[in-house]
This record gives C-alpha cells, sequence and structure tokens, in this order.
C-alpha cells in the first residue's frame, strides 16, 4: 500500500518549490561571484579583502537558504502530525460508549485548555 504523505511530499509544486529555490540560491551566488571576478580584475592591490568578503557572502546566502528550507520542512512535518493526531482522537471518541461521553469530552476540553496556555 502506497504513502499517501509521500505522494504529497513529491507532488510536483513541492518539487518545484524546491528546484525554484536552488535556482535562485545558484543565480544569488553566480551573480556575487561575477562582481567579485570583475573586483579582482580592476584592481588587484584588494583581490584577497574581495575573496574573503566573498566567501562570507556566498556562506551567508547558502546557510540561509537551507536554514529557511529546513525550518519550513520540520513545520510542515510538524502540523501534518498534529492533524494525524487530532485524526486518531476523533476515532477514538467516536467509539466512546454514551454513558462516558459526556465526563470524557469535559476531561478532553480540560486537557485542550491546558496545552493551549502553555
Amino acid at each position: 500500500m502506497e504513502d499517501p504523505d509521500k505522494n504529497k511530499k513529491d507532488s510536483l509544486p513541492e518539487r518545484l518549490k524546491v528546484i525554484g529555490g536552488l535556482i535562485a540560491l545558484g543565480i544569488g551566488v553566480f551573480a556575487v561571484l561575477v562582481i567579485a571576478i570583475v573586483a579582482i580584475a580592476k584592481d588587484t592591490s584588494t583581490s584577497s579583502t574581495i575573496a574573503s568578503a566573498m566567501g562570507g557572502v556566498i556562506a551567508t546566502i547558502v546557510g540561509a537558504y537551507f536554514g529557511v528550507k529546513i525550518g519550513s520542512d520540520q513545520a510542515r512535518d510538524a502540523n501534518e502530525k498534529k492533524d494525524a493526531q487530532a485524526a486518531k482522537a476523533e476515532v477514538y471518541a467516536l467509539h466512546l460508549p454514551e454513558d462516558k461521553a459526556t465526563h470524557v469530552r469535559q476531561e478532553a476540553d480540560a486537557a485542550a485548555a491546558n496545552v493551549l496556555r502553555k
């Protein structure tokens, strides 16, 4: 049986986001490198300063891209897990005996209120 979450993560929009982000990252790094090469060609006395500054800029761009990517992926995964737990809770609630349903609902509401206060 196929995993439905796998299809969601491998969907065309998700792949396009990743590819688009990598293309934007590549273009940004390429533009910074072109500027550095032109600056080094024009003035060799400051080439070491430019080269070290370019390393910092490239590292910042790459770090920011992957930091945002990882953060958004983790947030999406956390939301999916939360939704899965909510669906499980609803199924469990549907199987409660009627005489206990009111008491269990009050406890569930109290537990949810405690979580929201944190």
